[in-house]
């Protein structure tokens, strides 16, 4: 199953090279500004918001397998729009609306993972997170090469790929919970007011994790996660144009951050799995402040460096921030909504998102550069850096351990 989802992962980022790479031809084909990108881009991020908590909270009633099948017919949806509608209307239903209900499968392979490894859970969300990566790795160099493909015609491998994987769903993925393998479910409809109830419970909860210092410097870095995020999949390729790059070198830089992503994120993992998870997130986002550092001077060697040291901290925040948060709930009533838990965080995660994409496009066609917004990602990241390693020094020492500390000491 987990070989199944890295292969997933790995076609699936075909998407974010059209995105990263095709840019400029795009606003070229549609007749549109980089603006309009960074308003459809931030759409699809604010629905993909508002979609992960609510696919959490069908993941924990329906089931991963449904809530995948869905994503993916949502998503044949979505490609097959934009390629029929060869118009920026178009673009923007299929990429910006339709492509937002993605955001429903946000938790699945979370909950997935946890489902099923009960140890090692870092090392398989870092392999089951590599396949986007080396898919960018391995195939930037060979699209780049392939001088007839354009951005419509990657579109067209990308739905013949959907296509292919939707029985494929059907038939590997499932729980490991018993109650997911059972084909009849007690209750066909839900009464609203017991989804209400369930609604409300999950707020509830919200508003109590929220009051401590712990997932408050959580919530702050997986919102700065998605800023950064959404800043270099969306720009990156842009900012080292306006550079002067050339092509060649953007196409090696590439290859290079998804190569580093796959290492990184297995090392990353061991140091979540085995050392102070807190320490070693506070040096992830110590990296990409000085990846930023970097990228906001941008001497001729940014490219190579920006992806070395950028891609090394790529997989592991999300994935350790999610450990650190529902870890450190214990295993009463908060490990119950798992599903309602990672929604909410990648909710959180979306929004940084969606700020970035929406910001970047105005900020380039107004400023015509991104220095300001490479600058913000720069202070964020430094921000990070210390409310983690605060967060690791500030648990006083205590001769009394309680269950909720031995959960905690594993993640201070």
């Amino acid at each position: 199953m987990l070989s199944f989802l890295w292969c997933f992962g790995f076609a699936g980022s075909l998407g974010r090279f059209v995105i990263a790479f095709y840019q400029s031809e795009i606003t070229t084909s549609l007749g549109v500004g980089r603006d309009f990108l960074g308003i459809t881009w931030s759409t699809t991020m604010f629905i993909s918001a508002i979609c992960a908590p609510i696919g959490g909270f069908l993941v924990d009633r329906y089931g991963v397998k449904k809530v995948m099948l869905f994503v993916s017919l949502s998503n044949f949806l979505s490609i097959l729009t934009v390629l029929i509608l060869h118009n920026p209307l178009g673009y923007f239903i299929g990429n910006g609306l339709l492509g937002g209900l993605v955001g429903l499968g946000a938790s699945t392979t979370y909950v997935l993972i946890s489902d099923w490894f009960k140890h090692h859970r870092a090392k398989a969300m870092a392999i089951n997170g590599s396949s986007a990566s080396l898919g960018l790795a391995v195939l930037t160099p060979i699209l780049v090469s392939l001088t007839w493909l354009n951005w419509i015609k990657v579109y067209v491998i990308l739905l013949i790929i959907n296509v292919l994987f939707i029985p494929l769903i059907a038939w590997f993925i499932r729980s490991n919970k018993v109650d997911d393998l059972s084909i009849i479910t007690e209750e066909v409809f839900i009464d609203s007011r017991s989804m209400l109830s369930k609604w409300t419970d999950g707020l509830r909860f919200l508003s109590q994790i929220i009051r401590r210092p712990i997932f408050i410097v959580v919530i702050f870095a997986i919102l700065t996660c998605g800023i950064s995020m959404g800043t270099v999949e969306m720009n990156l390729v842009a900012i080292h144009q306006q550079a002067q790059v050339p092509g060649m070198m953007i196409a090696s830089s590439l290859s290079i951050l998804g190569l580093l992503e796959v290492f990184g994120g297995i090392i990353f993992s061991i140091l979540l799995d085995h050392k102070s998870r807190t320490k070693a997130l506070a040096v992830l986002y110590l990296l990409r402040t000085a990846a930023f550092t970097l990228l906001i001077f941008h001497f001729p060697v940014t490219p190579i460096l920006f992806s070395l040291i950028f891609g090394a901290t790529y997989v592991g925040a999300v994935p350790g921030a999610i450990l650190v948060a529902n870890e450190a709930l214990g295993s009463g009533s908060g490990q119950k909504k798992l599903g309602m838990q990672t929604g909410m965080l990648l909710f959180v995660h979306h929004i940084g998102g969606v700020l970035a994409s929406l910001s970047s496009g105005f900020i380039f066609d107004y400023t015509h550069h991104y220095q300001a917004l490479i600058a913000v990602n720069l202070i964020l990241c430094l921000m990070v850096t210390a409310g983690y390693a605060w967060i690791s020094k500030s648990r006083p020492a205590s001769t009394k351990v309680t269950h909720s500390d031995a959960l905690t000491s594993n993640i201070e």
